[in-house]
Formats: structure tokens, C-alpha cells, sequence
């Protein structure tokens, strides 16, 4: 949770969130959970994946969801598999930067050009299709059938 809290610091700079994460957090991030896998009293990737939803934040700050739907791709290379929490992360971060009142914010509310069309994506990939989830029931089925 410290690390959430660390790139939640960043705000918009989506950027630096990045750099830092690439230089010093996420590896920090993938060592303390290769240290902590043999027990311990959280499960595995909780830190990790807190990490992963200041990052997701930081992107709603700036929103760029672009740089979010790549984050979501990478989580899954890494495999951490992200959920409606991580998703629910970007959307706080960009309620802080719609909700505000200052130029920037006015200025970013005029500039959404492809916003729907990656924010969908990235839906997509945070939340997985449970029969059982209300909320799916009049969502379409498709099946792939993948044949030789």
C-alpha cells in the first residue's frame, strides 16, 4: 500500500509515474514478492497489485487511458491479473481531475478525443465475465471456436 500511496504522489505526470516505476518501484515491487511468496500473513501480489492501481490512478489523473489499457496489458504479462479495482483506480483518478475547477481541468474536459474507445478497452480487460455477476446478464455472448 506505501507504494500506491508513493505513485499516487505523482498526480498527472503520468511519464514520471512511469519512469520511476521502471527504475526503482516496480522492481523494488517484484522483489519484495518474490521474498514474501514462501508466507506471510497477505496473500500473493496484494502489494504488487496495489502498486499497480497508484499507477492506474495516476492515469485517470492525466486521463490517459491509452497509457492505462497498456499498464492492464503489462499486468497481465507480469501475470497479475487486473480486476474492477484496478479499473475503479483510474476512474477515481480522473473523477479528481474532472471535478476540479482549475484551467488544466477545464482545458482537459474540451480535448477528449479517444477517451471512450480506450476507457471501453480497458474495461474490458478489468473485468472478467462471470454468469453469476447481475450486472453482465444483458451483456451479448459471443462463442469462438478456433479450428486447425
Amino acid at each position: 500500500r506505501f507504494l500506491n500511496a508513493v505513485l499516487r504522489c505523482f498526480g498527472d505526470d503520468v511519464e514520471g509515474a512511469l519512469a520511476a516505476w521502471k527504475s526503482d518501484i516496480g522492481p523494488a515491487a517484484a522483489a519484495q514478492e518474490r521474498r514474501s511468496r514462501g508466507g506471510g500473513k497477505t496473500r500473493p501480489g496484494t502489494n504488487l497489485m496495489a502498486a499497480y492501481n497508484g499507477l492506474m490512478h495516476v492515469c485517470g489523473r492525466a486521463i490517459r487511458p491509452d497509457a492505462a489499457t497498456r499498464i492492464a496489458y503489462a499486468m497481465n504479462k507480469a501475470n497479475v491479473e487486473p480486476t474492477e479495482v484496478t479499473l475503479n483506480s483510474y476512474f477515481a483518478g480522473k473523477r479528481v481531475t474532472m471535478d476540479g475547477n482549475d484551467d488544466n481541468a477545464i482545458a482537459t474536459k474540451k480535448n477528449l478525443r479517444l477517451e471512450n474507445q480506450y476507457e471501453s478497452l480497458l474495461s474490458v480487460e478489468c473485468t472478467k465475465y462471470n454468469t453469476k455477476d447481475k450486472r453482465q446478464s444483458k451483456d451479448r455472448k459471443i462463442r469462438i471456436i478456433l479450428s486447425n
